[in-house]
């Protein structure tokens, strides 16, 4: 199931606040499963503490998502900046799904290349935390899911709309 949130970052609010309003739609998303350990979502997240600022400050994180695998979840989170920050509805509420997320669940980072060699030193021994996007079958499935079909234009159709032969 693909769900998409989007959080409002700088001038709404700063980097730093806006990651804490992930971690807490992250915490309060994947502990609803009997599988995830009350507390531990938080724990597992705390290598991203001071990086996912740093990214969502970048602006890295309003063009490429952070993005949640959770059994048949997965979630792309994207912390929006600028003036599009005060335009944008968030759903600051549970995702569904997420009830029931095996502790298995990856957070997948996509780090701006100059910060990519220090978020993969930070989440190396993380369980949890994976850097570059989500990979194997299941997730080509669930992208590929998600991805529009190619349009066909019927040239001769439109010739005949238009009157022209």
């Amino acid at each position: 199931m693909q769900r998409t949130r989007a959080i409002a970052g700088t001038p709404v609010r700063s980097a730093a606040d806006a990651w804490a309003v992930v971690k807490d739609l992250l915490v309060d998303t994947l502990e609803r499963s009997s599988d995830v350990p009350a507390g531990s979502v938080a724990t597992a997240l705390l290598p991203l503490d001071g990086l996912a600022p740093t990214i969502a400050a970048s602006g890295a994180a309003a063009e490429t998502p952070f993005i949640l695998v959770a059994g048949d979840l997965r979630l792309e989170i994207y912390i929006i900046g600028g003036d599009e920050a005060f335009t944008i509805e968030e759903n600051l509420a549970p995702v569904p799904g997420g009830a029931s997320a095996p502790n298995t669940w990856a957070l997948y980072i996509q780090p701006p290349g100059h910060l990519l060699g220090v978020v993969t030193g930070a989440v190396k021994d993380a369980d949890h935390l994976k850097v570059g996007p989500p990979t194997g079958p299941g997730a080509k499935q669930q992208a590929a899911a998600t991805t529009g079909v190619p349009l066909r234009i019927n040239e001769s159709a439109l010739r005949r709309l238009g009157g022209a032969q």
